[in-house]
């Protein structure tokens, strides 16, 4: 049974051993998520080249060796080579999460597939059952959730920081966040442009005194 988690990696070390295609997805959402980003190959993919020109990335360009994970919160075995992957996960320790490609027994976590959208962040996986359906329900998910959803998750932040300033009592702060996600208003304001937003915002919390 796999536990679901998010990572904060800002500041994070996380080496990549790897250059080619599906070493540099890893790296470009390892750069979104501002982790401390290593990548070690003797030679990368266009995809990598393009990520190390425009981003702080320590490519150490060299075969792996052992020491080069030694220090590392996150370790990525990513490349071609199905005995140098095998490699560096009997070299990362147990404190280390530790994925290796095409590998989940030497992996000790995984990384399913995901939308990510502003603060929106979906992740889905079927545990290895179908990585193909995983990739198909995003898919879905994403055409459900558009962009004008997101400027509503946008709108939502702010009025759950509007409530906790203007309102003291933490009963009726309570209920007012949970009035705004499940009552007709939901909908309302789901559907409603930027002002009309704001004015049944405002009348919502006049109405609760």
């Amino acid at each position: 049974m796999l536990y679901p988690a998010m990572l904060k990696l800002a500041g994070k070390q996380v080496v990549v051993i790897g250059g080619g295609k599906v070493a540099a997805r890893k790296v470009a959402s390892l750069v979104e998520a501002k982790a401390i980003v290593r990548v070690v190959s003797p030679e990368v993919s266009l995809e990598m080249a393009e990520l190390i020109a425009h981003h702080p990335i320590d490519w150490q360009q060299k075969s792996f060796q052992k020491e080069d994970v030694e220090t590392a919160f996150v370790v990525f075995g990513a490349t071609n080579d199905r005995k140098v992957n095998e490699y560096i996960g009997q070299c990362a320790s147990e404190q280390q999460l530790v994925n290796i490609a095409d590998d989940p027994d030497a992996s000790n976590f995984f990384v399913p597939a995901s939308l990510k959208k502003g603060k929106l962040a979906i992740a889905v996986s079927t545990s290895g059952g179908s990585p193909g359906l995983s990739k198909k329900i995003i898919q879905e998910l994403a055409h459900q959730y558009d962009d004008q959803f997101i400027s509503f998750l946008d709108f939502l932040a702010e009025c759950r920081e509007q409530i906790k300033c203007r309102v003291s009592d933490p009963v009726k702060r309570k209920q007012l966040l949970t009035e705004l996600i499940q009552s007709d208003l939901y909908e309302q304001m789901r559907d409603a442009d930027a002002q009309e937003r704001i004015t049944l915002f405002n009348n919502l919390i006049d109405s609760r005194g």
